[in-house]
């Protein structure tokens, strides 16, 4: 997945967050836009429907993989146009073109973090890291799911597979801005405010889009930049 993109899905994921009803709309939503059909077994007449589209895709292109990408990608298309459902409803296409496909259950884990579902999250983004077992951007985003965990429920093991999958993701790729921000946050969660500072200039270094300036402001209340890059929050904004 590309890092502009990560970083776009990452801000959309945020927002979903923010302004979901999260059990009651979920309880609510259809089979199709949840991840792997809901994973509830199928009526004959929506397994005919199933054979009739793979059919359709085997003449329309060279292989399901191929398709399943395709449908993976109008996906991700939707979900950038906050068009949740939709893009859930191309996922879930592209799984059942490709069980194998592990980008399916990256994409589905997002959805569920996003919608407060964060043990159904990792139960997903386990399955896709076993078929990208080197993806930083992955890592990343297991982190993710292990600090909403710790926000919401202040448990220490939760922080410490925060850090652990964070290391990861910037041993895989030392220019992964979001993890290096990521571990900034963790940081500041541990009072170590230097080292915060630290993570935060790296992250800064590469690519500010990934700074959260609430945090910033935040960092500063417990310790001036000790590179005096950020001097006040009137810069900030500027």
């Amino acid at each position: 997945m590309p890092f502009m993109k990560r970083i776009l899905l990452s801000a959309l994921a945020v927002l979903l967050m923010t302004t979901a009803t999260f059990a009651q709309e979920e309880q609510a939503k259809p089979p199709k836009v949840l991840p792997m059909f809901g994973g509830i077994v199928k009526t004959e007449q929506e397994q005919k429907q199933d054979e009739k589209f793979l059919k359709s895709c085997d003449a329309s292109f060279k292989t399901r993989q191929e398709a399943s990408s395709f449908f993976m990608e109008r996906g991700w298309e939707y979900y950038a146009e906050g068009e949740v459902d939709t893009a859930m409803y191309r996922f879930n296409l592209a799984w059942l073109l490709n069980p194998d496909n592990g980008d399916t259950y990256w994409a589905f884990g997002l959805v569920s973090s996003a919608n407060n579902k964060q043990e159904e999250a990792l139960k997903l983004f386990e399955k896709a890291i076993v078929y990208q077992p080197k993806s930083s951007l992955l890592h990343s985003d297991i982190a993710s799911v292990y600090m909403n965990m710790y926000k919401q429920k202040d448990k220490r093991k939760h922080l410490k597979n925060a850090t652990k999958y964070l290391n990861k993701a910037v041993e895989l790729d030392a220019t992964n801005a979001f993890a290096l921000y990521s571990l900034s946050e963790v940081s500041y969660l541990q009072k170590n405010y230097d080292k915060a500072w630290n993570y935060l200039h790296q992250a800064r270094n590469i690519d500010m889009a990934s700074m959260n300036y609430s945090f910033l402001y935040d960092l500063m209340d417990k310790m001036p930049d000790p590179q005096g890059f950020f001097s006040g929050k009137s810069e900030v904004t500027e």
